[in-house]
């Protein structure tokens, strides 16, 4: 999924993949996402497509970071179901009304089903990436015409 968004911003810049490879390689997936909305606003290629892709990357990528970053507790059985708890071990700062509060170990209960269903997400989007980035290498930005 994050190579595919090296990709897809590559496709706007140059046919060669390795000299995009080798520019966008150590980018962070953020950094890459904000070139293509910012390369985007010049070209607006496909913006409702490219925009949803984009919003679908970030939405995987924040739940594959608390998945990641957290403690993962012993799984149970529940409700024909595996749950897990995922914790964080970052400080948690929350305003109370009598000041701020701290607290560690705030998290989500996981299901198993909802991690199978974040896969099938991931596998989607990857589709979708690879669509897009296959059309606009067969796109002209300059001409604003199918190349060929």
């Amino acid at each position: 999924m994050e190579v595919l968004v090296r990709d897809m911003l590559g496709a706007f810049i140059s046919d060669d993949d390795v000299l995009n490879a080798y520019l966008f390689e150590k980018n962070s997936l953020d950094a890459n996402i904000k070139l293509i909305k910012t390369i985007n606003i010049r070209h607006n290629y496909e913006h409702e497509i490219l925009k949803g892709i984009l919003e679908e990357v970030n939405y995987i990528k924040s739940e594959r970071n608390s998945f990641i970053h957290s403690i993962w507790s012993e799984p149970s059985a529940k409700d024909n179901d595996i749950f897990i708890f995922c914790s964080s071990p970052k400080m948690k700062f929350e305003k109370e009304p009598n000041g701020k509060k701290r607290s560690f170990g705030h998290g989500k209960s996981v299901r198993l089903t909802f991690i199978k269903k974040l896969v099938s997400r991931i596998d989607d989007i990857m589709v979708s990436q690879e669509a897009f980035v296959e059309r606009l290498k067969n796109f002209d930005l300059e001409y604003w015409m199918p190349k060929g």
